[in-house]
C-alpha cells in the first residue's frame, strides 16, 4: 500500500519500536503491538498535527474530541470598535486539555437567519447566494458575519474626537431608550381623551402628510437624509481579510485583536430586518411621530453601523477544519453568544487628561 516500515516483527505484524513512514506523508515513531500504535510513539500526520504521548490500540491515550472557548460569562459583552480576544482549548471527553500541536481550528462569526418573505427583494435574491444558514445551539440559524483581525480605519473625523462626541451622547441614548415607552404610553392615553374636534383635524392633518404636506409642527418621521452616492461608495468599499486559521500549540489557540466588520452591502438578516421594519412602519398610520431626539439617535447609530457592525448579538463559532482529518475524525466545534453594544461612555475626568 506504499508505506515503508523500519522495526520488529511478530508474526508478520510489527511489534515492538519501529518507524513507519505512511504513503500519505505521516511519520509514526514508537511502539507497536499487533500492527497498531501502542505504547509510547511520536505521531507526525500530514494534516500538520503532532503528537507525543502514549498510544493505545491505534489511538491516543488522550484524544481530543471537542472544542471549547474559554470565556468568563456568556453572552459575551463586546463594544463596537473594541477590539477581543478569543482563547479556544482542545479538549477530550474527560474535559482535560489535549496537547496536540499542529490542529488547524477556524474562528468564524454569524448573525440570526432570518427567512425572508415571499415576494420580497430578497427572496427573489436567496437563490443566488451560496451561503446557506448554519445550525446553531441556540434555536436558530445563522449566516456567516465578516469578522477579521485587521484594524479598523477611519476616514471621518479623528478617533479621539468621535470618542468624545460618542462618550457624551451614550448615556443620553440609553436614558432615552428607557422612556420612550413610557412616552409613547402617555402620548396614547392624551390621544384616548380628545373630543370630537380634535380627531377631526388630526385626520386632516393625516390627509395633508399623505400630500407631503406638514402642518403639525415638527411631529412628523422625516426620511433620514442620505447622500445620494451613499450605496456606491459603500458598495466601493472591499471586506476586511477573514481572521487566518490558527494551528494550536499543547492544545490552545488564541486570537488576538478580533473584530466584527462592517456588515456588507445587502447583508441578507439585516435587508430582512430593514423591510419587517418597514411594513411595521406603513401599518403604524396614525401613531404618534418619532421625534427630533428619537431621529437623532437613529442617525448615529446609522452612523455607527457604518464604521462598526450593528449593535445586537451575534455568534462566534470555531471548527476543526485539520485537512485531512487527524486519524479520520473531526472535533465538535463550539459555539459562544456574542452581545455587541455600543462604545462605552468615559468619564469626564479621562477625557480632560486626554486634552492636557
Amino acid at each position: 500500500n506504499g508505506d515503508r516500515y523500519e522495526g520488529y516483527w511478530v508474526a508478520d505484524k510489527r511489534h515492538g519500536p519501529g518507524v513507519l513512514h505512511c504513503a500519505d506523508g505521516s511519520i509514526f515513531d514508537g511502539n507497536f503491538d499487533n500492527d497498531e500504535f501502542h505504547g509510547h510513539g511520536l505521531y507526525r500526520h500530514i494534516s500538520g498535527v503532532i503528537y507525543d504521548g502514549m498510544w493505545l490500540k491505534g489511538f491516543p491515550a488522550k484524544m481530543a474530541s471537542k472544542l471549547h472557548i474559554v470565556v468568563e460569562n456568556t453572552p459575551m459583552v463586546i463594544r463596537q470598535g473594541t477590539p477581543f480576544t478569543i482563547t479556544v482549548q482542545c479538549l477530550n471527553d474527560e474535559n482535560e486539555v489535549v496537547g496536540d500541536e499542529g490542529r488547524e481550528i477556524q474562528i468564524t462569526a454569524g448573525f440570526k437567519y432570518y427567512q425572508p418573505s415571499k415576494g420580497s427583494a430578497l427572496f427573489d435574491m436567496i437563490e443566488d447566494v451560496e451561503d446557506k444558514p448554519i445550525d446553531t445551539p441556540f434555536g436558530y440559524q445563522v449566516v456567516h458575519y465578516p469578522l477579521t483581525n485587521q484594524e479598523q480605519e477611519n476616514d471621518g473625523p479623528s478617533e479621539e474626537d468621535e470618542e468624545q462626541e460618542l462618550s457624551q451622547s451614550q448615556t443620553q441614548l440609553d436614558l432615552k431608550e428607557d422612556e420612550d415607552e413610557n412616552q409613547n404610553n402617555k402620548e396614547e392615553e392624551t390621544k384616548e381623551g380628545e373630543d370630537g374636534e380634535k380627531l377631526a383635524e388630526n385626520e386632516k392633518q393625516d390627509d395633508e402628510k399623505e400630500d407631503g404636506v406638514d402642518n403639525s409642527g415638527g411631529g412628523v418621521e422625516e426620511p433620514d437624509e442620505i447622500p445620494n452616492n451613499t450605496t456606491t461608495e459603500t458598495e466601493s468599499v472591499p471586506l476586511p481579510p477573514p481572521v487566518p486559521n490558527c494551528r494550536s500549540e499543547e492544545g490552545v489557540c488564541v486570537w488576538n485583536e478580533v473584530y466584527l466588520a462592517p456588515a456588507p452591502p445587502m447583508y441578507r438578516p439585516f435587508v430582512a430586518m430593514e423591510e419587517a421594519e418597514n411594513d411595521k412602519k406603513s401599518s403604524s398610520r396614525g401613531k404618534p411621530a418619532i421625534n427630533k431626539v428619537d431621529k437623532m439617535r437613529r442617525q448615529k447609530e446609522k452612523a455607527l453601523e457604518e464604521k462598526y457592525a450593528k449593535t445586537g448579538e451575534y455568534v462566534l463559532m470555531v471548527h476543526d477544519v485539520t485537512n485531512p482529518p487527524f486519524l479520520g475524525r473531526t472535533i465538535e466545534p463550539a459555539f459562544l453568544l456574542l452581545k455587541l453594544k455600543r462604545p462605552e461612555a468615559k468619564k469626564r475626568a479621562k477625557k480632560e487628561g486626554k486634552k492636557k
